[in-house]
């Protein structure tokens, strides 16, 4: 008879973490450097192009009217052909988008390219999750995201990336330095791009790098965490698009974008007024999301240990609502406010892998696709209101963005407030007989 051996679950998922988690970061890197050096960029690009603050965030914001209506569409490929090419794909048609913003000559020009580059990045974040679906057991997903996440927050290092790269190329063969700085920040994805599909597969059957035990075991595994939420079969794509815990999740998801990017694409403009120069700008609106690294780590894995996800989510949301109420109220006090950003950070980057785990709670295989292709794709309507809502309050108030900040702590607080009303859903009893459509966790 053919015994397990005890170390097989950690050595079979140490091996997977080091085969994949490494590009999975260069990936996220790439991504949010790409979107992001937009909000840099603004520091000399919105006066070249007479850009407003209200125009500005329609050009930030628009992004994500292509993202979030191909966002299921996208996911809706991935699971029929797979992660690794349609993924492929996607990676490098949001570098050579990229490279192409630097040809931007107006508002008109530049709201085109945000909208290429939205359509570009669809369903690389929804398509990641469905990934660590494939090949981590459902009790270490969190902290497999939360290792994914940690790229979203390093790459915060992309802020100051892309302003010495504006500073130090700026007026060379007479171009400005944010020209350069699109040029030079896509070219990586490109290349990542062609590396990605050297080395992802879509699921242990096609691992060559797992001894025959360890492919058999995680594949045993991952059957067996599908037989608990009812099987593949009862989670046709659609079943997940329309489950009503997704739609719930969903006005969750608006409400955190509308913090997390109305803060990540104005952070720099904010800086900008307390007077600091463009290499400062950029360190400094690094230091939330690398102060968030260690917390979400931590907060991650006890989301694991425990096998709770929402109320993990609603203190991780709340306490970024306390950071930004910090930061408003001090927005006359730079090093005060810089704390208050910080703070709300803090929370904001911390909900990101736990918000993520929560449909794999109750979906599983292309439902859990659909769901949360659903989740981020209709969720970051809230990405396009947050910049837009950011930058029409401040072109109207004028003031150090004061009431734009307090505008952000409500949204993310409502959040929060939407968790717990989801927690005590989540803790109904379970229906005496299985619902193909709304499935409470076992």
């Amino acid at each position: 008879m053919m015994t397990t051996p005890p170390d097989i679950e950690s050595r079979t998922l140490r091996k997977i973490m080091w085969k994949f988690i490494p590009l999975l970061w260069c990936c996220y890197f790439a991504l949010y450097l790409d979107r992001l050096n937009v909000s840099v960029a603004a520091l000399t690009m919105n006066e070249d192009l007479g850009i407003s603050p209200a125009v500005f965030g329609l050009v930030a914001g628009v992004f994500f009217w292509t993202y979030s209506l191909l966002e299921v569409p996208s996911n809706y490929v991935v699971s029929r052909v797979g992660v690794q090419v349609w993924v492929t794909r996607i990676i490098i048609s949001w570098g050579l988008v990229t490279m192409l913003t630097a040809a931007a000559q107006g508002e008109v020009s530049l709201i085109l390219l945000r909208l290429l580059l939205g359509a570009a990045e669809a369903g690389f974040a929804p398509a990641m999750i469905v990934l660590i679906g494939l090949w981590f057991p459902a009790s270490k997903r969190a902290g497999a995201i939360s290792l994914m996440a940690v790229a979203v927050l390093m790459s915060g290092f992309g802020t100051p990336l892309s302003a010495m790269i504006m500073t130090s190329t700026d007026g060379l063969l007479g171009l400005p330095g944010w020209r350069w700085m699109f040029l030079i920040t896509g070219l990586p994805a490109v290349v990542l791009g062609f590396v990605f599909y050297k080395v992802i597969r879509n699921g242990p059957s096609e691992a060559t790098f797992l001894d025959p035990d360890e492919k058999r075991w995680l594949i045993t595994r991952l059957e067996a965490d599908a037989a608990d939420l009812g099987g593949n079969a009862a989670h046709p794509f659609l079943r997940g698009v329309l489950n009503p815990r997704v739609a719930f999740l969903v006005v969750m998801y608006i409400l955190f974008a509308f913090s997390l990017f109305g803060f990540q694409f104005f952070i720099p403009q904010m800086l900008q007024q307390f007077g600091f120069g463009t290499n400062t700008i950029g360190w400094l609106a690094a230091l939330p999301p690398l102060l968030a690294v260690g917390p979400m780590l931590w907060w991650s894995r006890h989301s694991d240990r425990t096998g709770e996800r929402v109320l993990h989510y609603a203190a991780a949301a709340a306490t970024a609502g306390l950071g930004f109420l910090i930061a408003g109220f001090s927005m006359s006090t730079p090093l005060i406010a810089m704390i208050g950003f910080c703070v709300a950070g803090i929370g904001l980057y911390t909900c990101i892998p736990i918000q993520l785990a929560i449909p794999s709670s109750f979906l599983t295989g292309a439902a859990l696709a659909g769901g949360i292709g659903a989740i981020n794709g209709l969720g970051n309507i809230g990405g396009y209101i947050g910049p837009q809502v950011t930058g029409i309050i401040r072109e109207a108030t004028g003031n150090f963005f004061t009431a734009a900040v307090f505008v952000l702590s409500a949204s993310i607080t409502g959040a929060a407030v939407l968790a717990v009303v989801f927690a005590l859903w989540q803790r109904r009893p379970a229906p005496t007989a299985p619902s193909p459509v709304v499935l409470d966790p076992a």
